[in-house]
């Protein structure tokens, strides 16, 4: 949905930096298995995204396989909290997300559901140095970068650059990008996806750095207050069950996703129920990364028709995958249970985990 956090897949990043400055600490972490042309990209990407201090932007979603374009309006403030909401279509119209004050909250007022996770763990390197390395490692390692003719978007010069997936199984095949020259951030974005639908998502309008800046924020007593309107919360900063007493308490028909790779080395691992047994949750992280799941039960087992999202295939199951400023999700059903997955990871890593998932079942 938001072009900021299509950095994440060009490999420069998703995260406002605002003032944060480099310690011995962090340029020890950047200069760890890098060479010189690594860490001059790395500190580039940094140095322009420090510049960013706010900004607001309107964004417009392009699907092929869709007549209709989704609207969305953008407010951002550094370090990295973010209000957006969707304007049109009418049928998707009022969908908002929000991240501030350690938490995230999906409004989908079409369907009527609302998702709030509080208590999300504050990072340690709060310079988001070390962010920005394992995101640029990882499309080092699996996409093929390569610079093209730059050209003006939201009346702004923006740099070009293409993305090819090197492993064929990918679903984000390929992205054709176009940053802004001056803050690093992504203007436009064509994503090419393994299952032949393209989107292509814009900015048509941004201002950087505005003097007021108001943060609009989702109320989650007025949307108790809506008629038939299910909430579900979950507090991450309580204390998690083990792994051994999930197995005991959690639902077994439920699966976990698995980084199977250590790659974003999430060295905790938090699992939460409530509810019943299928209503469950699981907080993994580590000191720059995490990755949330929550799940209930789904007896017609398949997402609204008015889910929003880019329409993606896990084998033979829908999903969805959304892309905000300080994180992604990816929706689906399986087995009859409804799964929801955020992460400030890769978002290639987080469809590979959930393809994972439903092939286990």
């Amino acid at each position: 949905m938001d072009i900021r956090s299509l950095i994440k897949i060009a490999g420069l990043t998703s995260i406002s930096l605002g003032s944060a400055i480099f310690t011995s600490h962090t340029l020890a972490n950047v200069n760890a298995d890098t060479n010189s042309e690594d860490r001059f990209w790395i500190d580039r990407t940094y140095q322009n995204l420090s510049k960013v201090n706010n900004f607001q932007a309107s964004t417009k979603l392009t699907l092929s396989n869709s007549a209709a374009s989704m609207v969305t309006e953008l407010t951002f403030k550094q370090p990295d909290n973010f209000y957006q909401v969707v304007t049109q279509p009418e049928t998707v119209k009022g969908y908002e997300a929000s991240y501030s004050n350690q938490t995230i909250i999906l409004h989908d007022r079409p369907n009527k559901r609302a998702l709030q996770i509080k208590g999300l763990k504050r990072n340690k390197d709060k310079s988001g140095l070390s962010r920005i390395k394992g995101i640029y490692l990882f499309n080092k390692e699996h996409y093929e970068q390569t610079f093209t003719p730059s050209i003006h978007v939201a009346d702004r010069l923006s740099v070009g650059i293409d993305f090819d997936a090197k492993d064929k199984g990918f679903e984000i095949k390929k992205i054709e990008g176009f940053a802004d020259y001056h803050y690093s951030l992504f203007m436009q974005a064509n994503f090419i996806f393994n299952s032949g639908i393209e989107a292509q998502v814009k900015n048509t309008h941004v201002e950087f750095n505005k003097e007021k800046l108001t943060l609009p924020t989702i109320s989650v007593k007025k949307i108790q207050a809506q008629k038939d309107t299910q909430i579900i919360s979950w507090n991450l900063s309580k204390k998690g069950l083990s792994q051994k007493k999930a197995e005991e308490k959690i639902s077994q028909d439920i699966v976990w996703p698995e980084d199977k790779k250590n790659t974003w080395d999430f060295s905790e691992h938090k699992y939460y129920q409530q509810n019943g047994s299928k209503n469950a949750a699981a907080y993994y992280h580590s000191d720059e990364f995490f990755l949330i799941t929550t799940t209930e039960p789904s007896p017609q087992n398949k997402l609204a028709s008015t889910a929003v999202g880019i329409p993606l295939m896990l084998e033979e199951t829908h999903a969805r995958l959304n892309q905000f400023p300080a994180f992604s999700s990816l929706e689906f059903s399986h087995n009859g249970i409804h799964y929801t997955l955020l992460t400030n990871t890769h978002p290639e890593s987080l469809i590979t985990m959930a393809k994972d998932m439903v092939i286990k079942k």
